[in-house]
């Protein structure tokens, strides 16, 4: 008798499976189907005869097209499967499932920080962002002088110091959409629920200036809110100095928090794929789908980006 290899079908509909170890020519999968090639890890294998011109399924969903006919048990691949024409409705919500949430008594919760502009958090870092790329490296120091010195510790509430450095904000104009959007994106981090106390660090004489970007989103200084320039501050020494001892007169605020019970239905979970690989598709993004959708059930939201990777990747 053959030897049988490990195999995965993803979906009922799918005329492939997917090689969890490398397949000889001879070997046996788990759905009866004799390997009719060396198959590398990974890769796929017809478990139905698919006929030239017809559809390659993985995932449930069209991968694409038979250029030839290909027999069980055949390496499918680049050689014979190729694009081809589909005709799909676009029309908006097409398919679209009404998602099962449970009723709001029924929601889980967990244990979050509630902060002042009544958001939650999971955690509670403090942040050391930048307005321009020409002070990462001072926001760098700040951040790793802080954590070399061991004073985090006697703030266990406290998750730890994060930099947050961006490669814009220097040559914009502060009246267009380019700082508008900087300035939405710099607020969204610094406000994110997660983030308990915030240190933005600048150069001086960028053109997302840190006065404008404060006035524009109506912001004021106050514990845990505290700028700073380099050209104000005198230098890249003294920037960092003075960085270190803001954020030392920061910890005790950003500490005295307590979690308190949240629903579930509060947290707000972003995907971005990246590091995609042969085996991303049938690992980390279905394990992520899964989670996500117990989160949807409980009320929750999910945001996904990289749209053309939602599936296959």
């Amino acid at each position: 008798m053959a030897d049988t290899v490990r195999t995965l079908v993803l979906n009922k509909k799918d005329n492939v499976a997917v090689a969890l170890e490398m397949v000889h020519k001879g070997t046996t999968t788990p759905e009866g189907v004799v390997a009719l090639d060396n198959i590398a890890r990974g890769h796929k294998l017809a478990i139905t005869a698919i006929a030239a011109g017809d559809p390659v399924l993985k995932f449930g969903q069209i991968i694409g097209f038979a250029k030839s006919a290909i027999a069980p048990g055949q390496w499918v691949h680049e050689h014979n499967i190729t694009m081809g024409a589909l005709s799909q409705d676009y029309d908006f919500g097409q398919g679209a499932v009404p998602p099962d949430i449970l009723p709001a008594d029924k929601q889980a919760s967990f244990m979050g920080y509630r902060r002042q502009n009544g958001n939650a958090g999971t955690r509670n870092y403090i942040a050391v962002m930048t307005s321009v790329n020409c002070s990462a490296t001072a926001a760098s120091l700040i951040a790793n002088q802080i954590e070399r010195s061991g004073i985090l510790a006697d703030y266990p509430n406290i998750d730890g110091i994060m930099v947050l450095k961006q490669a814009n904000g220097c040559v914009i104009d502060n009246r267009g959409a380019l700082f508008d959007i900087l300035k939405r994106t710099v607020w969204g981090y610094a406000s994110n629920p997660n983030i308990g106390g915030v240190l933005l660090v600048g150069l001086g004489c960028e053109g997302f200036e840190i006065a404008r970007f404060k006035k524009a989103c109506g912001i004021e200084e106050n514990q845990t809110f505290r700028t700073m320039t380099i050209q104000e501050s005198g230098g890249t020494r003294k920037t960092v100095e003075a960085g270190v001892a803001a954020i030392k007169q920061m910890l005790p605020p950003v500490n005295d928090v307590k979690r308190v019970p949240v629903s579930v239905s509060e947290l707000v979970l972003a995907l971005q794929c990246g590091g995609s690989d042969g085996y991303s598709g049938i690992t980390a993004n279905p394990a992520l789908g899964m989670a996500t959708d117990i989160l949807v059930k409980n009320g929750g939201t999910a945001i996904l980006s990289e749209t053309p990777e939602i599936y296959g990747a």
